[in-house]
C-alpha cells in the first residue's frame, strides 16, 4: 500500500472519528448545557495538556529509532512500557492532587471522579508513546482501529448514560477515560508479540531517546499549549463563567473540520520523511501542502457561511452565542495545513528545535493577544488570539522550509493541473 494510500485510510479513519466525535459532543452538550460541557472540556484540554508535558517527546523519538537508526521493535516497546509505567503512576498522583486542591479553577468533582480521571491521562499518556511504533510501521488499519476505539466507546458510554438518566459532568468525565482504557488495551493487543518483560531495561536506550525525545518535547509540548491556552486562559479571566469554555470549544469543535485531514496525514509523513531525501522530499511536502490547503480552503468557507446553523442544529439553542467565535476560528484554522507539513518535514530532518522555537512565537502571540482581548471580547477574544497564533505559525515555518529545503511558495499554495490524475489516482487506481 502506498504511502498516500495509507494516508487516505488513516485521514478516512479520522473522518469517521468525526461523526463518532460529534455524536458523544451531541449528546454531552444537550445533556449537560453549556456550562457543564464547559467543564468536561477544561478536564479534558488538561488531560491532553498533562500527558503531552509528561511524554517528553519519547514518543516520536522512537519513531526516529525504528526508522532511521534501525531499532528492533521489541526493544523499543518493552522500554517504552517500562517507562511510559512510571511516568504513568507519578501523573495521576499529581493531577489527582491537583483537582482536588483547587477546586475553584476544575470546579467540583467527587474523589472516585478525580481518581479515575488521573489514571485514564495515565493511560492516555502510555497510549501516545507506543501508538507511535505502527506509526514507524506505517500501520494504517491498526492505527485507525485503535482511533476508532476511543471514539466508539465514548459515545456508547455516554449515549448509556444519557439514556439511563446519569450524564452528568463528572460521569462524562469517566467516558473519557473509559474510552482512553478501551484504546490502550486494543493497542497492547497488537504490540503483544514485541513486548518481552522478561528483557533487561536498557538504559542507554533511554538516554538516546530522551536526548532527542527532549528537542520533539519542546516542538509538542509548545503546539499543545499553543492550542490550549486560550481554554486556560479563557476559564482563567473569566472565572465566573464557566459556560464561556463551553461555548468557544463547541465553536471549536466545528471548525476541527478543517484540519482533520492534514493532522491525520502528518505521521505518516514524518515516518516517511525520516528515510527520505533532496528533492523527492521536497516535491512530497509541496504536493502535500497544496492538497491539504485545497481541502482546507473549502472546509474553511462551509464553516463560516454555515457554523452557526451547525451549533444549533448539533448541540441546540444555548450554544448559538458560540458563533461569535466561528469567523475569527475559521480562516485560523486554515493556517494549520500549512504548518503541520513543514512541522513533520523538520521533526523528519532532525531538526525538531527550529519547530520549537517557531511555536515558542506562536505562543507568545496567542498568549499575549487572548490575555488583551478576552476581558472585553469574550470568546471572540479567543478566537482572534487563534488566528493571529497560527497565522504566525504557519508563514514563519513555510519562509524557513523555504529556505532550508528549496520549497516554491507557488507549488506549496497553488493546485497543479497534475494534482487532480494524483487523487485519482489514489481514491481509484492501484498505483503502480
Amino acid at each position: 500500500m502506498s504511502l498516500l494510500r495509507k494516508g487516505m485510510l488513516v485521514s478516512g479513519g479520522q473522518l469517521l472519528n468525526i461523526p463518532l466525535g460529534m455524536a458523544a459532543g451531541i449528546i454531552f452538550s444537550r445533556a449537560l448545557g453549556p456550562a457543564g460541557m464547559g467543564q468536561y472540556e477544561l478536564f479534558r484540554t488538561t488531560a491532553v495538556l498533562a500527558a503531552t508535558v509528561v511524554a517528553l517527546g519519547l514518543g516520536q523519538a522512537n519513531i526516529y529509532f525504528l526508522n532511521n537508526r534501525q531499532i528492533g521493535p521489541e526493544r523499543i516497546a518493552t522500554n517504552t512500557l517500562t517507562v511510559g509505567s512510571v511516568l504513568g503512576v507519578l501523573l495521576a498522583v499529581v493531577l489527582f492532587a491537583a483537582v482536588l486542591l483547587h477546586r475553584g479553577y476544575f470546579g467540583s468533582v467527587s474523589v472516585p471522579v478525580a481518581l479515575v480521571f488521573a489514571l485514564g491521562v495515565a493511560l492516555g499518556l502510555n497510549t501516545n508513546l507506543l501508538r507511535t511504533i505502527l506509526t514507524a510501521q506505517l500501520a494504517a488499519r491498526r492505527m485507525v482501529a485503535i482511533d476508532v476505539a476511543r471514539g466508539l466507546t465514548l459515545l456508547v458510554c455516554g449515549g448509556a448514560l444519557a439514556l439511563a438518566g446519569r450524564l452528568s459532568s463528572g460521569s462524562a468525565i469517566v467516558a473519557l477515560s473509559v474510552s482512553s482504557a478501551a484504546a490502550f488495551g486494543l493497542l497492547l493487543a497488537y504490540l503483544a508479540r514485541y513486548i518481552k518483560l522478561t528483557r533487561p531495561f536498557e538504559w542507554p536506550l533511554l538516554r538516546g531517546v530522551v536526548v532527542y525525545g527532549l528537542k520533539l518535547a519542546a516542538a509538542n509540548l509548545l503546539q499543545v499549549l499553543a492550542a490550549s491556552t486560550t481554554v486556560l486562559l479563557l476559564r482563567y479571566l473569566r472565572s465566573d463563567q464557566f459556560a464561556d469554555v463551553g461555548l468557544y470549544t463547541r465553536a471549536v469543535a466545528v471548525c476541527s473540520l478543517v484540519s482533520v485531514v492534514p493532522t491525520a496525514l502528518g505521521p505518516l509523513l514524518y515516518a516517511k520523511w525520516c528515510s527520505t531525501r533532496g528533492p523527492e522530499r521536497a516535491r512530497q511536502a509541496e504536493l502535500a501542502s497544496r492538497l491539504n490547503l485545497a481541502y482546507g480552503l473549502v472546509m474553511c468557507l462551509g464553516v463560516a457561511l454555515l457554523g452557526k446553523y451547525v451549533l444549533w442544529l448539533l448541540y441546540g439553542r444555548e450554544f448559538i452565542p458560540g458563533a461569535a467565535a466561528l469567523l475569527p476560528l475559521a480562516p485560523a484554522l486554515l493556517f494549520l495545513p500549512l504548518f503541520e507539513v513543514c512541522n513533520n518535514l523538520l521533526a523528519g530532518d532532525g531538526k525538531a528545535m527550529i519547530t520549537a522555537c517557531i511555536l515558542a512565537g506562536t505562543l507568545c502571540v496567542v498568549a499575549s493577544v487572548t490575555y488583551l482581548t478576552v476581558p472585553s471580547l469574550g470568546i471572540r477574544g479567543a478566537a482572534l488570539g487563534v488566528l493571529g497564533g497560527n497565522a504566525f505559525t504557519g508563514l514563519v515555518s513555510l519562509a524557513v522550509c523555504r529556505k532550508l529545503y528549496g520549497l516554491r511558495i507557488r507549488h506549496c499554495l497553488l493546485l497543479q493541473k497534475d494534482d487532480w490524475q494524483v487523487i485519482q489516482g489514489v481514491l481509484w487506481r492501484r498505483p503502480r
